[in-house]
């Protein structure tokens, strides 16, 4: 029997009930028969309108005119419609690009032939698909597709899901029948106990529902059904609100609350996403400009609203969200706009461009639950996003299986070291906020903050004195944003972005805070390490060592206020050594950030017991010997064959042995550095090492000693003793250099060259 012959691919629709046709069978001839005698221009427009160019199935137009013809005529009621969608295509697609997941599109087509040579076939859009079929074995096709379409790729594990409905006899609006198809293949969509599923009554209030959603969707905005409720995300690190995200919640006077995900999702499939998320940035704008008056911290609240993938294909998202922005004078770093992970392709050209629009624009762009779909991590090397929020399915299980804390631990890790800050959603319990803390994780959200509720009750709320939480200010955020990007989960935490490594941090790792007094000194953050160490060398608390700094009784605890500042003005990573309760220690410290606002300053600090890693019975000889060293400001190896080496040095002194590795440079350097010009020719006389052996041939003595005028970081003069120790190692002369404060002396008459070696 003839059948349409479309772009070389037959599709037979009389052929479903082949006898009961005939005269749409000779009207399809009739039309095939035109078809041939058309010119080339006409055949070609009407075949590229038939048809889908990439799978030469009937596009959704022609099958729902040939799915009308057929129910037309059927009065059994026995013509089944399915509706099939690629659970993972998205996922095939980012591993083999465009044309491989064309490629696969068209094997897609071949199997639905070979399943239903007698079928109506089409490809609605992406990877949806429509079949209208006599309804005979379809248990068994389906099994053959499913099982064809697992075979096709052995490593990606592929799957479609399927959605039947069989119309009674009369039922003839094919809209109405595909949205039922597609209703019973959503119902299965993310099960993988289930492949297909038959539309029936109880699905029936579903797509009543969904009807009603967009029939009544422009009623609802202009009524303001739809609500704008906040939910506060916080500052990990202070426990401060950062910011509001606002979401949609539909009040209808028929249904009550409709699900967000619900009608989301149907306002999506309607194309009319677009029309809610500018709704909610307009309302989101109109509410804080009025909230403001309540004070406490308002005027500095930030939101978060979400974009779909579609805002940026059915309107010029930037130039209306701009148009709101200016209109309500609400400033770009106020909004903060995220982008859910399944929206994004790394092949999306477009959308990567209109992501760095906002961006330089001024506004942040987030990447919303990473890792609720098939994530891919070339999507977070394509796009420069300002935070990632981690979905809430990651905490679901924390407690129970570990694992959801190591990909937890191992994400933050991973986006510290790109650049990207991180927020976890569905925080329920201090025992996840303890543990996102502990390991970096910038920024968190979740009922153990509070519920999204409308802006009436958060205001009020927020707005009261006891309240638990207060709001960070704007002022303060580019300061918490640097002092939150250390990686703690790194071993060179103190190192600068280009230099960290992936290896995880076991060190003691803290980030401390300090103005302009002692008084002003506390911390921000420290890990598991770190007290341990502080057990390690007899310290309680850090209350406790928070008092020692602030009351400065001890040389050590002036030593680390001098070395912060060292550490600030120098903008390098500062160290210094010390002995605490019979330990012998190396603090290493580096500045990461300055608040104007309160003019405070952020450091991370990695301290080293280093007594702690020698053997247990040479504690007591090395912390004597650490002692006994302590009483210079500094002692360095030094030998004939050029090389040079620090061995000790205290808060007032620079490692220079870190920017020159050789004798003559680093004397040469520490000269010009710290020795007042007028004696520097003396000084290199008398660190002569050509001359060492003669010298001490010469005078017969175990070490050398002379004075000289030496100024310090901040620029005062003092006089300090310098001793040479002279001695071989394997043949070749050595010395140590030690140095140190003359004490209750403050000046000397200036030393020639001469002097110095008499």
């Amino acid at each position: 029997m003839q059948s349409r012959n479309i772009c070389g691919y037959r599709c037979n629709v009389v052929n479903i009930y082949p006898q009961k046709y005939k005269h749409i069978h000779s009207l399809v001839d009739i039309y095939v028969d035109n078809f041939e005698n058309e010119s080339v221009i006409m055949k070609d427009f009407i075949r590229k309108n038939q048809t889908d160019e990439v799978t030469g199935l009937f596009t959704m137009m022609y099958f729902m005119e040939d799915a009308h013809y057929l129910l037309r005529e059927d009065a059994s009621g026995n013509i089944a419609f399915l509706y099939f969608d690629v659970e993972n295509f998205k996922e095939y697609n980012l591993k083999y690009g465009f044309q491989g997941g064309n490629k696969f599109l068209r094997r897609i087509a071949s199997i639905l032939r070979d399943a239903f040579p007698d079928a109506l076939l089409a490809r609605l859009n992406d990877d949806h698909f429509m079949v209208a079929v006599e309804n005979k074995n379809i248990e068994l096709r389906l099994e053959y597709i499913r099982q064809a379409v697992h075979d096709f790729d052995q490593n990606l594990a592929m799957e479609v899901k399927a959605g039947l409905y069989v119309p009674a006899a009369g039922i003839q609006d094919v809209a109405l029948i595909m949205d039922r198809a597609k209703l019973a293949c959503e119902n299965v969509k993310g099960r993988y106990d289930k492949g297909w599923d038959v539309f029936d009554a109880s699905l029936e209030e579903k797509l009543r529902l969904k009807n009603y959603v967009v029939s009544n969707f422009y009623r609802a905005l202009e009524h303001h059904d739809i609500e704008i409720w906040y939910q506060p995300e916080i500052r990990t690190m202070t426990r401060q609100v950062i910011g509001f995200e606002a979401l949609a919640r539909w009040r209808s006077p028929e249904h009550g609350m409709i699900p967000p995900n619900f009608f989301i999702e149907v306002l999506e499939s309607a194309h009319l996403i677009h029309k809610l998320d500018l709704y909610i940035i307009r309302e989101a704008c109109e509410d804080f400009r009025r909230v403001r008056e309540h004070g406490q911290g308002w005027q500095e609240a930030r939101i978060s609203v979400n974009l779909s993938r579609l805002d940026f294909q059915l309107t010029d998202i930037f130039a209306d969200i701009e148009r709101i922005r200016q209109e309500y004078k609400v400033d770009c770093d106020r909004l903060r706009l995220e982008i859910t992970e399944s929206a994004l392709s790394e092949d999306d050209s477009n959308l990567m461009e209109q992501v760095a629009r906002f961006q330089a624009a001024g506004y942040e762009v987030w990447m919303d639950d990473f890792g609720s779909g098939y994530s891919s991590l070339n999507t977070l090397k394509e796009y420069d996003f300002d935070m990632i929020k981690l979905d809430m399915r990651f905490l679901r299980d924390f407690g129970k299986n570990r694992k959801a804390g190591i990909i937890i631990q191992s994400l933050v890790d991973m986006a510290k070291k790109i650049g990207m800050h991180t927020l976890a959603e569905g925080v329920e319990t201090e025992e996840q906020y303890e543990f996102l803390k502990c390991i970096g994780c910038e920024a968190c959200q979740g009922y153990l903050f509070g519920k999204p509720q409308p802006l009436a009750p958060a205001a009020d709320s927020y707005a009261k004195k006891d309240s638990t939480l207060t709001f960070e200010p704007l002022d303060s955020s580019e300061y918490y944003q640097q002092v939150s990007s250390v990686n703690v989960l790194s071993s060179f935490p103190l190192h600068m972005e280009a230099e960290r490594t992936g290896h995880i941090s076991q060190l003691p790792l803290a980030i401390v805070e300090q103005g302009d007094t002692r008084d002003s000194f506390s911390y921000l953050y420290v890990n598991k390490a770190y007290w341990e160490y502080l057990r390690g060398i007899g310290l309680a608390s850090l209350e406790e060592v928070v008092a020692r700094y602030r009351s400065g009784r001890e040389h050590r605890d002036r030593m680390m206020e001098r070395l912060l500042v060292r550490c600030r003005q120098s903008g390098m990573e500062e160290n210094a050594d010390f002995s605490i309760n019979g330990n012998f220690c190396k603090i290493h410290c580096r500045h990461i950030a300055t608040d104007p606002v309160r003019d405070v300053h952020a450091f991370v600090v990695a301290p080293v017991n280093l007594s702690a890693q020698r053997q247990r019975d040479a504690v007591d000889v090395h912390a004597a010997l650490w002692h006994i060293m302590s009483i210079f400001t500094r002692i360095d190896f030094l030998s004939s064959a050029g090389r040079a080496e620090n061995v000790y040095i205290d808060e007032t002194q620079n490692r220079i042995t870190t920017e020159v590795d050789s004798v003559k440079g680093s004397l040469e350097l520490y000269a010009d550095r710290y020795i007042v010009p007028e004696e520097r020719e003396a000084f290199l006389a008398f660190y002569d090492m050509t001359r060492l052996a003669e010298r001490q041939e010469q005078v017969r003595r175990d070490h050398f000693t002379a004075f000289f005028h030496s100024r310090n970081d901040a620029g005062e003069v003092r006089l300090k003793i310098y001793l040479l120790i002279p001695f071989q190692l394997g043949g070749i002369d050595c010395c140590l250099s030690c140095v140190r404060d003359m004490d209750g002396v403050s000046s000397l008459n200036p030393v020639t060259p001469g002097e110095v070696l008499d």
